[in-house]
């Protein structure tokens, strides 16, 4: 059967052009132009051809994004830096869909062959290199070197707070072994239906910001961490993901509302709980351990010798206690 592509160079290079294609801000054309060439192979792998060519976007969804707003506070608060920038990076499966036989990693795919993509959700502040604050997709654009990007590894924070659904089936079928040969159509179509795999993840993430909105305004990149194609592009520079805030404060008000509620209570304990002079004022006999906590860890040079310390010392005092009740 006739190949997509004439060598790998070729295949290469129709893959860095879908990759400029997503960074330009042009996902839906490079989904159009992955699928047009797949067309062309299809026959050379079926099962991944009719999934490449027919998951479509709207099936695709996001988890975890109502959680979005919580976690980049509580980022912000330990980091000490604002959050400018969200990356959403394909990882390897095996971190959580795996198990081990015969010493060797394998993949635990579903019944029907298929195999939920594991996610990486990367928050980032802005670095000397690149000022997601301010920065334009032009300006995002230059932050990517041959290899990486000027951020690549720089986050504040990663979790995997975002999960995706409705790919497994083609997701698993990538994933899955496979015995054509590296040059052949086959392999042609693999690449192709990898391209459109990233794609769609993108066009899926764009889509979940303009109907649910971002809890502020910040950069959102798709990438891969672990995982071909390693296509990373921004899905919105700051300034195109602005008009999108409003929005997830309306859709969100109610869980917002929650939160503010929590906080209160948080806020309302913390000042009700007696401090530790008002504990010492009315528990004297305290006094003098709290004296002698204080002049020994004082003394104390290394992290490794704090808890040793306050061990002698609790040591001490439930030996005064005991031949106080004597």
């Amino acid at each position: 059967m006739q190949r997509a592509f004439a060598n790998r160079d070729e295949q290469r290079a129709f893959s860095d052009e879908l990759q400029q294609m997503l960074r330009r801000g042009e996902p839906e054309a490079a989904l159009d132009e992955a699928r047009s060439r797949l067309r062309g192979v299809a026959a050379a792998s079926t099962k991944l051809a009719e999934l490449a060519l027919h998951t479509r976007p709207e099936s695709i969804a996001l988890t975890g994004w109502d959680k979005l707003a919580a976690s980049i506070r509580s980022v912000e608060k330990y980091g000490n830096t604002p959050v400018t920038a969200l990356g959403i990076d394909f990882s390897w499966p095996g971190h959580f869909a795996s198990t081990i036989k015969d010493g060797k990693t394998v993949l635990d795919f579903d019944s029907q062959g298929g195999l939920t993509p594991v996610l990486e959700t990367n928050f980032f502040g802005d670095m000397r290199a690149v000022r997601f604050s301010t920065a334009t997709r032009a300006e995002l654009l230059q932050g990517y070197r041959s290899c990486g990007s000027e951020w690549q590894g720089g986050f504040i924070e990663i979790d995997y707070l975002i999960g995706v659904s409705g790919m497994d089936q083609l997701y698993g079928t990538l994933r899955s072994p496979r015995t054509g040969k590296p040059d052949s159509a086959e392999s042609d179509a693999c690449v192709i239906s990898s391209c459109i795999s990233a794609i769609l993840l993108h066009l899926a993430v764009k889509r979940h910001i303009e109907t649910s909105g971002l809890p502020k305004p910040m950069a959102v990149l798709v990438g891969s961490n672990e995982d071909e194609p390693f296509f990373d592009a921004p899905v919105m520079s700051i300034d195109e993901a602005r008009p999108y805030v409003r929005q997830f404060e309306q859709h969100a008000g109610n869980d917002d509302a929650a939160h503010s509620c929590a906080e209160s209570s948080q806020r309302r304990a913390k000042r009700d709980r007696p401090s530790l002079d008002d504990i010492l004022k009315e528990h004297p006999e305290f006094t003098d351990f709290a004296s002698l906590a204080e002049q020994s860890l004082r003394h104390v040079r290394k992290p490794k010798d704090v808890l040793p310390a306050l061990g002698n010392l609790a040591a001490s005092a439930l030996a005064d206690f005991l031949s106080k009740r004597r």
